[in-house]
């Protein structure tokens, strides 16, 4: 059993144990108490060993940890949030190796940040207490107003002056939604552009263009008359709503270029292998590629789909594969890269053997990463950045023109290719997209569907990560400090027990919840609906959500799905406390391990099924119309050549009842005869059938008897 950072050890007088961190040199634990409020301390690796062997402790758990993402945090918690988060990346920054998990080392830190940031030692001291707890991650600085009966809402405006005083005892102004407005207005107008104008005078432009009460004329001048002070926001208030509101990306790429932003402010200085030297986890790759096959739906082999996208994770001390995802997803896209992500930092044994490959942890490991290396491609945009952020991981994009950075795994994109093509169909020829004239379309020989690629490709993951050899330029690149096989398996192990020490992990749901792409679905009667499915849980059914739908209206909640796997999703509440999974209803248990795209495309064809079923619905309606009027009009015919007219109404009104009798037995006689012409026939064919058998058993008789005498 592997120990890794993050690990919950409950003891049996209660005592519950997270391991934060591993002193390699004297194969020691540091351990922080979860149910006190005390720094963490020193814990023999040993001992934790032997007592979950002798099972005075065990492994629990991780209920701790808040799964939220920043949809579901309010302003106010995410205010207090990012200045607690500012502090401890001033400590984290400035300490060393162990340093902070001793006082002698860690209380002169405190003080210089005390002083930096105007806020006492005990303050600080909770923050680190509470990020060693909760995780090691921005959100475990999280205030728990969930526990409170105001959620953290930002006050409403009110004419009285929130706030200390002013040094004057002059009434200021609150900053409300119009005030605000006018900020933003003013910073994208003034501050955000290439003219690169201070905040100072980009205030006083705001103050110009919103608080000047009337122009006077003076000696031919407009003269301005301001507002009275108590009635402007000071520019200390400014500072601070733009400290709040300001984006480091915007404000560089905007007043100075997005070239500017990408050199100084996200590329990385040096190899992009150099950081991987600490170990295992340390730094991984993420790219993606078109994979150089056409596929055929998995619905109906007669359809040719796209080129899929391969996305490969890869820890760049080991060259391990550590995550994958094979996807039709639009090349770079948000779900494709996290589902990737969420692939390399949780166990892969279910995963695998939904492909019906048994595996386990040890054949695949996993953990959460330092950092991530990725293209501008991949990890793009602030929602992924910040998910990403979120799980204590910083996040380097690779710099432009420099593709040089992404050798590793470009490599092994060339790899995965060149073991797949040979045997595969659907193929595109020499790399190009581009059919030539005479020769045959390679479309048209697709066979694979996108479950069956995936099951090549994780079986080529498994042999690289556990057989392939690196080559030898690679491997003098790693230098090693002992003898070890160059397989992928292999370093990732010695690195493990050599290097990093430990690995930090997170409870799945946590990861899931950061990473899966979040939306709306809507609580209804018949379940809660999303993407046109519908799921539900014990959970669910225990609180009735659907008869309360019924009776009152639905009513939407926020969801995490798996866009490769529908069967589930998740939905948190409580501020984050609690986690539920719901499943797809019985009746829609066809759907089950289904992606959302082959969900979208099997919806497409029943309609199209259901289209053309009412086509020729219509058509044999029309049949049945003219059938039926034909019918009517025979008999409007023959009732028109039998019709006595000398009968009146009454008269023929008089005898329906007698009628009625005559045709009943009329019609009891007719089904007498049908029925003993019936058994007639089944009789004469029962004859006739039992004296053709007797005449093949005589002929048979006397084939033998013939044979027996020319014998």
């Amino acid at each position: 059993m592997y120990i890794s950072e993050n690990m919950l050890i409950q003891y049996d007088d209660k005592a519950v144990l997270r391991i934060i961190d591993v002193d390699n040199i004297n194969k020691n634990l540091f351990v922080i108490n979860m149910e006190a409020e005390k720094m963490p301390y020193i814990f023999s690796a040993e001992k934790i060993y032997a007592d979950i062997e002798n099972k005075k402790a065990k492994v629990v758990e991780d209920n701790y940890i808040r799964k939220v993402t920043d949809d579901d945090i309010v302003i106010k918690e995410r205010e207090k949030r990012d200045f607690a988060w500012e502090v401890l990346r001033f400590l984290l920054d400035k300490s060393k190796g162990y340093e902070l998990y001793f006082s002698q080392y860690r209380s002169p830190l405190i003080k210089e940040a005390s002083k930096i940031f105007g806020i006492n030692n005990k303050t600080i001291k909770n923050y680190l207490i509470r990020y060693f707890k909760y995780g090691k991650v921005k959100n475990a600085l999280l205030p728990k107003y969930y526990n409170c009966g105001l959620k953290g809402i930002e006050k409403n405006s009110s004419d009285k002056k929130r706030g200390r005083p002013s040094a004057n005892n002059k009434e200021g102004v609150n900053v409300d939604h119009k005030i605000k407005e006018m900020f933003i207005k003013g910073l994208n107008k003034y501050y955000y552009n290439q003219k690169q104008n201070n905040l100072k005078i980009t205030y006083e432009l705001i103050i110009r263009d919103n608080f000047v009460k009337e122009y006077i004329k003076e000696k031919g001048e407009n003269i301005p008359v301001l507002m009275d002070k108590s009635q402007m926001p000071t520019y200390g208030q400014f500072f601070y709503w733009f400290t709040k509101l300001n984006n480091t990306k915007n404000e560089v790429s905007k007043r100075y270029g997005e070239r500017i932003y990408n050199q100084n402010y996200r590329s990385i200085i040096g190899s992009s292998t150099q950081e991987a030297e600490l170990g295992p986890g340390t730094l991984w790759q993420i790219d993606s590629t078109i994979f150089d096959i056409y596929l055929v739906s998995s619905l109906n082999r007669n359809n040719i789909i796209s080129r899929p996208v391969l996305y490969l994770v890869i820890d760049v001390y080991s060259r391990l594969i550590i995550g994958v995802n094979v996807t039709i997803e639009s090349f770079n896209s948000y779900s494709g890269a996290m589902i990737a992500l969420t692939n390399a930092m949780t166990s892969k044994v279910d995963y695998y053997k939904k492909y019906g490959i048994d595996i386990t942890d040890d054949d695949f490991p996993y953990c959460i990463p330092q950092a991530i290396l990725a293209d501008r491609g991949e990890i793009v945009n602030s929602q992924i950045e910040t998910a990403i952020q979120n799980l204590g991981i910083s996040i380097q994009n690779s710099p432009a023109y420099r593709a040089d950075y992404k050798g590793i795994i470009e490599q092994s994109f060339r790899l995965m290719n060149l073991k797949v093509k040979p045997f595969a169909d659907g193929v595109v020829v020499n790399g190009k997209n581009r059919i030539e004239r005479g020769q045959i379309d390679y479309r048209l020989q697709s066979t694979l569907t996108l479950e069956e690629l995936t099951k090549i490709i994780l079986k080529c993951v498994l042999f690289h990560n556990n057989s392939h050899v690196l080559s030898d330029d690679v491997a003098q690149e790693m230098m090693f400090e002992e003898n070890i096989e160059k397989i992928p398996i292999k370093i990732w192990n010695y690195g493990v027990h050599n290097k990093k020490g430990i690995l930090r992990t997170l409870p799945d749901e946590f990861i899931k919840i950061n990473l899966y792409p979040t939306t709306t679905a809507k609580v209804t009667s018949k379940g809660v609906l999303l993407k046109k499915m519908l799921y539900a849980s014990e959970y669910t059914l225990k609180n009735g959500w659907f008869s309360k739908a019924r009776a009152k209206g639905g009513w939407s909640i926020k969801v995490s799905y798996n866009p490769l796997d529908m069967s589930v999703i998740y939905f948190v509440e409580d501020g984050g406390k609690v986690f539920h999974s719901l499943a797809l209803v019985e009746h829609l248990q066809k759907y089950q391990n289904k992606s959302e795209f082959e969900i979208d495309e099997y919806l497409k064809q029943e309609i199209e099924m259901n289209k053309k079923a009412k086509e020729k619905e219509l058509a044999n309606k029309i049949k049945l119309f003219n059938e039926i009027e034909t019918i009517v009009d025979n008999a409007r015919q023959v009732t028109k050549e039998d019709k006595d007219t000398t009968l009146s109404k009454r008269q023929r009104l008089m005898g329906i009842g007698e009628n009625n009798k005559k045709e009943k037995e009329l019609y009891r006689e007719t089904l007498a005869e049908t029925i003993e012409e019936s058994e007639e026939t089944i009789r004469e064919d029962t004859e006739t059938a039992i004296e053709e058998n007797e005449l093949d058993m005589f002929e048979n008789i006397q084939e033998k008897y013939w044979e027996d005498i020319y014998e």
